[in-house]
């Protein structure tokens, strides 16, 4: 088989046993093992006037492929065969990928993460990294900051992620009441990172006016939430907050109404520059006490507490359950990996992963 190599820009498939991708090339999985080859003429002109043409690699298991730039794939005995196919993107969750782990390999490899909700993987699947045993590094003080340093080496395979992926984290609070939270990462596979935190919030405190997070208000400066479905996993359309519930570009109560409609537990689109920048703010009506986000991330998950667990002991004998607390978690957009408009999600060898959020508390809000 030979197909004439028309463009730098997209494939040519020279021998039955060799298939080669020119950079800069994106391809797609589907279902069954079969990847989409969009093959062009002269850059614009589908080839032979037919609809876009897929490729089926046998023995190779790849069932999704995020917006990986590829060189060169070789295997010996690959059965490669031409055939139409509707342009239909296989809808997979974050439990099934695949994805070329070097630069130029051998294969591809496929990964199935460890399922914790339901179907999906949720927070890094059932021993994620808040169960993890970390190294405090150092814990270093001024007049004006402490800074303490973590590091963790999670193991090829662990949770089923490839690579070793080697993680530092520095908390850090400072003398303007700003607490910092400094991810970075690094791997010997191409892998996937998101880290974030997910600590809970509430500023009614455990006194006087110890209760839900009802009549507290938040500020985000977002007008767009990625769409999701009933499992709240996002379908990669990007919804305007205006006229929804989502809507706290102007400082909003969370009301009983809201939390009887059953909460948020969305991402938000605050920043697509990747500056660090305010991106949110939430405060207590009662106490004054509040908080105000800057982060250098594209996302901000928004969640009201609506699957706490029934009841866990804070202080002074108080108790607390669902809606008992709210999370701000900076993050790449979920589900990232199979969603083509979110920004991806993957670390390479050779890059370095940092997300960084500042937390400044307040009591004057």
């Amino acid at each position: 088989m030979k197909i004439t190599h028309y463009s730098n820009s997209f494939v040519s498939v020279k021998e039955k046993n060799t298939l080669i991708a020119c950079d800069p090339w994106i391809g797609y999985g589907l279902e069954n093992g079969w990847l989409s080859f969009p093959i062009y003429k002269n850059g614009s002109q589908l080839l032979d006037n037919i609809k876009p043409t897929f490729i089926y690699i046998s023995h190779l298991h790849c069932d999704h492929l995020d917006k990986i730039n590829l060189k060169k794939i070789k295997k010996k005995n690959i059965k490669i065969i031409i055939k139409n196919f509707q342009n239909k993107r296989l809808k997979s969750k974050i439990s099934e990928l695949g994805f070329k782990n070097i630069i130029e390999c051998d294969e591809w490899k496929k990964y199935k993460l460890n399922n914790n909700n339901g179907n999906n993987h949720l927070h890094g699947g059932s021993t994620g990294f808040n169960k993890r045993l970390w190294t405090i590094d150092s814990i270093d003080e001024n007049k004006d900051e402490v800074i303490v340093s973590m590091s963790y080496l999670s193991s090829h395979l662990e949770e089923k992620y490839p690579g070793n992926l080697s993680c530092t984290t520095q908390y850090k609070f400072n003398s303007k009441n700003e607490f910092s939270i400094c991810y970075s990462a690094t791997t010997d596979q191409d892998t996937i990172v998101n880290i974030t935190n997910h600590n809970y919030w509430n500023f009614h405190g455990h006194n006087d006016y110890y209760g839900k997070i009802l009549n507290h208000s938040a500020q985000i400066y977002g007008n767009q939430v990625c769409e999701v479905e009933s499992d709240l996993i996002p379908n990669g359309n990007i919804l305007n907050v205006a006229n929804t519930k989502y809507d706290f570009l102007e400082s909003n109560p969370i009301s009983k109404e809201l939390i009887d409609q059953g909460g948020i537990d969305i991402n938000y689109v605050v920043n697509n520059e990747k500056e660090m920048k305010p991106v949110a703010r939430v405060w207590s009506n009662l106490t004054g006490m509040g908080v105000q986000y800057s982060s250098d991330q594209p996302g901000l998950q928004f969640y009201t507490g609506g699957n706490m667990h029934p009841e866990y002991q804070g202080k002074n004998q108080r108790t607390y359950g669902k809606n008992y607390g709210l999370c701000m978690e900076t993050q790449f957009f979920p589900d990232a990996i199979n969603q083509d408009n979110f920004e991806s999600p993957i670390l390479k060898v050779g890059e370095t992963y940092t997300s960084n959020t500042i937390i400044k508390l307040s009591n004057n809000y």
